[in-house]
């Protein structure tokens, strides 16, 4: 193998790194006396070592659809404030991340959470992620499918299949039945969206999205249509020509990108129906309406006399105490659940519309938020070099330092816009799909190194969708709020996104 990854995957697969942790576990081993090698394969349930902080660890959870319920909730709550860093991070896969515990605290963490129905298994590393859905999926009354079995569907065939568990790099779902593309289909390796072909209701296929990295790219239609039924079985053939095609020589172009790059969406398809074992129907009539929807605030649901109720979790970041809270609230005025939202935001669903007076009453409204200014509506911040070591600069720090101030000077951002930090290349905010995009770098000044971003502009989905476009380089943090604050002076409210055209 060509790479330490493979090579190391080759040697023994990551699943298979549990009795190890075990054993480590129990013998309170110190970090640097871990192979490498191991620390690695821990990914594989979902434990990563933070080299930010040395001897403390994160874990990510798998949350398909971005669902909880109020026990779940507590039980995570639990967990955090057992440990050193009492705060969770809502991701923009509509998952959380604990943070700043030690590895003999790991078996007990993770058979809490399994005992509540949560997993962190396969949440790192060369794994299909946690799998994003609509977080309408059931009560909005415009959906063309409610596609909440099919998320569960997904999850369950691959995890803990050795058949899946060594896939070239890391492989992003989103399958959403919404008219809004809740699931940012586009940002995906596969994207299911919903789609009409001669009176049934399915999916068209997008594959290939991908924004880490120095070569970002949308998804493109495989020219596919598949009825619910069929979900399933594409998704693990593509798994399966991505597992045995994919290139692995390098990893930074391992992605199934590459593999399109290579190969061409019409001979992926070819392959996909050769796993299969028959012809897939071309793509239907794309039935998506916008692109992303701002839900923020109460709305109807499908259900008449129910509402859902969704609130702001500024740039994803939630104290413990804050999520029982929420967990409480969602227990008492509607039925025990909480959705997340590819925002880093949640809504609480199934709140009968005689309760919400009261609901929006509680002191817990005042923190989360229904309603806020337009300048925090769709700002989205990855974790920062506070826990994460590719990152170059403080990005949820930065975030809230800047809305804050934009707020303060009454600068106003048009419907729709979207302002997201990442803290590198690697663009796990999403920052090439952004309005107003600011990618972390360092600068030396006067013989100091300081933080500051490079501006991106321009970003969309849709059928008109774009990455965003460098415009400005190497501003200082402490210029962000100027810089931003013209840009939004000069900007006009973003066209509405309705034609189907990526269909394809």
């Amino acid at each position: 193998m060509s790479n330490k990854f493979e090579a190391m995957k080759a040697e023994k697969d990551g699943l298979d790194v549990w009795p190890d942790l075990l054993r480590y576990a129990a013998e309170d081993t110190p970090v640097d006396q871990i192979p490498d090698d191991d620390l690695q394969r821990m990914k594989w349930y979902g434990v990563f070592h933070r080299p930010q902080t040395p001897g403390t660890f994160m874990m990510r959870l798998r949350l398909p659809g971005g669902r909880a319920t109020s026990d779940q909730l507590r039980v995570i709550a639990s967990l955090a404030e057992a440990g050193t860093h009492p705060y969770l991070d809502v991701t923009s896969r509509q998952n959380i991340q604990l943070r700043g515990f030690r590895l003999p605290d790991v078996p007990g963490m993770i058979e809490a959470l399994r005992s509540a129905g949560v997993l962190a298994q396969q949440t790192g590393l060369d794994n299909v992620r946690n799998i994003m859905g609509c977080p309408l999926a059931g009560i909005d009354g415009n959906e063309v499918f409610d596609a909440t079995d099919l998320v569960e569907a997904l999850v369950d065939p691959y995890l803990g299949d050795r058949a899946y568990s060594n896939l070239p790099r890391k492989f992003n779902v989103s399958i959403t039945g919404c008219r809004q593309d809740c699931g940012h289909a586009q940002t995906q390796d596969l994207g299911l969206i919903p789609a009409t072909l001669d009176g049934a209701v399915g999916f068209n296929v997008l594959v290939g999205g991908a924004l880490g990295g120095t070569s970002p790219r949308l998804a493109t239609p495989l020219d596919v249509f598949v009825e619910p039924a069929e979900v399933q079985p594409l998704f693990l053939a593509l798994l399966r020509v991505y597992r045995d095609h994919g290139p692995r020589e390098k990893r930074t172009q391992a992605r199934l990108k590459w593999l399109i790059e290579e190969w061409g969406e019409p001979r992926l398809r070819d392959a996909v129906e050769a796993e299969v074992g028959h012809a897939l129907r071309r793509a239907g009539a794309d039935e998506r309406s916008a692109v992303a929807g701002d839900h923020l605030g109460v709305h109807p649901q499908r259900e008449p006399g129910m509402s859902y109720v969704w609130l702001h979790v500024a740039v994803g970041n939630i104290r413990a105490a804050t999520l029982r809270e929420l967990a409480r609230v969602a227990e008492v005025y509607g039925r025990g659940e909480v959705r997340l939202t590819v925002d880093q935001n949640a809504l609480i669903p199934h709140v009968p519309d005689a309760l919400l007076p009261t609901l929006l009453a509680e002191p817990l409204l005042t923190e989360l938020r229904p309603d806020v200014p337009s300048i925090w509506r769709n700002l989205v911040a990855c974790t920062g070099n506070d826990y994460c070591h590719y990152s170059l600069i403080d990005t949820k720090g930065t975030a809230l330092r800047v809305a804050t101030e934009l707020e303060r000077r009454g600068v106003e951002a048009p419907a729709g816009t979207r302002i997201h930090v990442s803290g590198c290349v690697h663009a796990c905010a999403k920052h090439h799909i952004a309005d107003i995009g600011i990618q972390g770098v360092n600068v030396r000044l006067n013989g100091q190194v300081e933080e500051a971003g490079d501006i991106f502009v321009g970003g969309r989905l849709g059928d008109s969708g774009r990455l965003a476009t460098r415009s400005q380089e190497k501003v200082l943090l402490t210029d962000l709020a100027d810089a931003i604050e013209g840009l939004l002076r000069g900007a006009s409210t973003p066209a509405p996104i309705t034609s189907p055209a990526i269909a394809g």
